[in-house]
């Protein structure tokens, strides 16, 4: 028997408006959303619009942390450096939230901006200040189907970011050539666009977790174990990682939309059919980040200590000075943020915990660099005397890509965020440190150029300029966990593209799927449905163990959040699952490369004439 049918929702079609006149007016659809299974996604026919990502929460909330990293690395929400002659008229494609007209537009005040989207989910001008306000407007349109709304030669700047994955690839040509009739001669156009990317997770990480009964809950606190994705006749060490299933699907989304999923690799060479002086670093790959520390065990008597003051700045226009709290209440307290766009970033957690544990005593105690022995005296002192020493945590590197386990982080071997070569030949030094003390000394890049071998540069010099490159290498090696975040809450957001790729399969009953464990009676949609959300469920319960966002939020000043209380059994089965994780990752350890888990390409250009 497959897993029980789910109950299936009611597709319903609302519209955004708060109007009082819409349910008598006609409106567009990018006034209206098609809610699914939970989804929020646009009204839009697929072969119209073939974006495939949700417009969830938290995934708009995603455009709030890039626009913030920017920020805080360049100092502008533009990489572009107009020094005192900014852009007098700006246009923002694919502007979303709007969030880079925003910043440009206190950066900015004499300029006026168009933020242009094809849905209408901009911040309200009524709620902005008046000296904003009366510069910024939104425009609604399907660039694909339609020609942009406005005269030609009428933008100094022209802004697009996060929209190559909606563009098939036979469009670039049109879309490119309206960009260039609106632009003035002499304006000029910057792009930043990513790669779609499927995190993974080695088998060293996903079996242990699979077989012990507990599962993530030991990994992350407030977690919740999912039920297994396959049954547990079907034996998925065939596969080359747990989740092949749904990397399968991701990767069908792009290909059956005709959408490159590396724009990265494509982006150039149309870009350069219209647009002169251009200027193309090499890709931007965020490191995949290390395996965090486990979360201290319920109950733990931790050592004293003053906390560390942790301060999130942003370099930019804005007043970015901040204060460090000295101490943080329990529960998740932010820090003053006020400069920051509010990123509503939350952890589940029991309510009915009790337990609560301060952010200063746990900064102080967590061990970056647990052993066997460490996690053997914590469970051995919980079952003497009730108290936990601190430690038990993993502290190397913890993914793999396509089923490949990763090598625990050899900084000696890192390259510097320079070791490119450019296409004038000019070679960058790379960086490198040996031995044991040099790799306990060395923090790893939280950034790194792609190397000449994986990614052509267009501009030398004058275009790594671009990137500001000592600013994103001081960043926190935290910041590596909520780049990792980033592309898992994207990978989630295609939620029911993905469907739709498997559905398609189901209904010719692909003998694909055979390989994933589906058997004649799993070909029925409804049974389908069911196996493809507990799929789902497990991904996402497997990657927030991954991420560890407490251990960020922790080292960053907030409180972890508290669990309830284990029992003397529960104490043992979670030390084991740790041991095993450990032993397993020590075992795989093969000394492969990490895969990044962000591939972020910059484009900039002007048109002469």
């Amino acid at each position: 028997m497959g897993p029980p049918y789910p109950r299936t929702p009611r597709n319903t079609r609302l519209s955004c408006s708060s109007s009082t006149a819409s349910h008598r007016t006609p409106r567009g659809k990018e006034h209206q959303f098609v809610y699914v299974n939970g989804s929020k996604l646009h009204a839009y026919d697929r072969d119209k619009a073939p974006y495939p990502s949700s417009f969830d929460r938290d995934v708009l909330e995603l455009q709030c942390l890039d626009n913030a990293m920017i920020v805080a690395s360049k100092g502008a929400a533009s990489f572009i450096n107009f020094k005192d002659k900014p852009p007098k008229r700006c246009l923002d494609i694919g502007t979303g939230l709007g969030m880079w007209v925003l910043a440009s537009a206190k950066a900015w005040p004499e300029s006026t901006f168009v933020g242009l989207d094809m849905v209408n989910i901009q911040v309200p001008v009524q709620i902005l200040e008046a000296e904003i306000a009366d510069r910024i407007e939104w425009a609604h349109t399907n660039i694909l189907r339609n020609k942009l709304p406005f005269d030609d030669d009428e933008f100094d700047h022209v802004h697009m970011q996060c929209v190559a994955l909606g563009i098939p690839e036979n469009k670039w040509h049109s879309v490119f050539e309206e960009i260039r009739r609106v632009m003035k001669p002499g304006a000029t156009i910057e792009i930043l666009e990513e790669d779609a990317i499927f995190p993974t997770l080695p088998r060293w990480y996903t079996d242990p977790l699979r077989a012990h009964a507990r599962g993530p809950p030991t990994i992350y606190p407030g977690a919740v174990q999912e039920l297994s994705s396959y049954p547990s006749s079907f034996d998925t060490s065939q596969l080359v990682h747990e989740h092949e299933l749904l990397e399968t699907l991701f990767h069908d989304v792009w290909a059956n939309r005709f959408i490159n999923p590396t724009p990265s690799s494509c982006i150039p060479g149309y870009f350069g059919a219209f647009f002169d002086r251009v200027l193309a670093p090499p890709v931007l790959n965020f490191s995949t980040p290390p395996l965090a520390p486990f979360a201290p065990l319920p109950g733990a008597n931790l050592s004293p200590g003053p906390p560390r003051a942790v301060s999130m700045r942003a370099s930019s226009s804005y007043d970015s000075s901040q204060e460090s709290p000295d101490s943080v209440s329990s529960g998740l307290t932010k820090l003053n943020t006020d400069n920051i766009p509010d990123l509503s970033l939350s952890l589940s957690h029991s309510p009915t915990s009790t337990m609560p544990t301060s952010a200063g005593s746990i900064k102080e105690s967590i061990s970056p660099s647990p052993s066997m022995s460490s996690l053997r005296q914590e469970r051995d002192s919980v079952a003497e005397n009730g108290s936990i020493s601190t430690g038990g945590g993993a502290g190397t590197n913890g993914n793999g890509t396509n089923g490949r386990a990763p090598p625990r982080r050899r900084d000696s071997e890192a390259k510097s965020v320079r070791s490119t070569t450019s296409q004038t030949g000019s070679a960058h030094s790379a960086s490198s440190a040996s031995g044991a003390n040099g790799r306990a000394a060395r923090r790893p890049s939280v950034m790194l150029f792609a190397s000449s071998d994986e990614s052509t540069s267009l501009g030398g010099e004058h275009a790594i300029d671009l990137i500001p490159f000592d600013t994103m290498h001081r960043q926190d090696e935290h910041s590596q966990f909520m780049h990792l975040y980033r592309a898992v809450t994207f990978v989630l957001s295609t939620k029911e593209a993905m469907w739709e790729e498997l559905a398609a399969k189901v209904a010719v009953r692909d003998p694909e799927l055979r390989r994933f464990g589906w058997r004649d009676e799993d070909y029925a949609e409804p049974v389908s449905r069911a196996r493809f959300e507990i799929a789902v469920d497990q991904y996402q319960s497997d990657m927030r163990g991954r991420i560890s966002l407490w251990h960020s939020l922790v080292k960053n000043g907030w409180a972890l959040p508290p669990r309830d209380p284990l029992s003397k059994a529960e104490r043992e089965e979670e030390t084991r699952l740790r041991e095993d994780i450990m032993e397993a990752q020590r075992h795989a350890d093969t000394g492969e490369p990490e895969l990044p888990c962000r591939k972020v390409r910059l484009i900039v250009g002007v048109k002469e004439s």
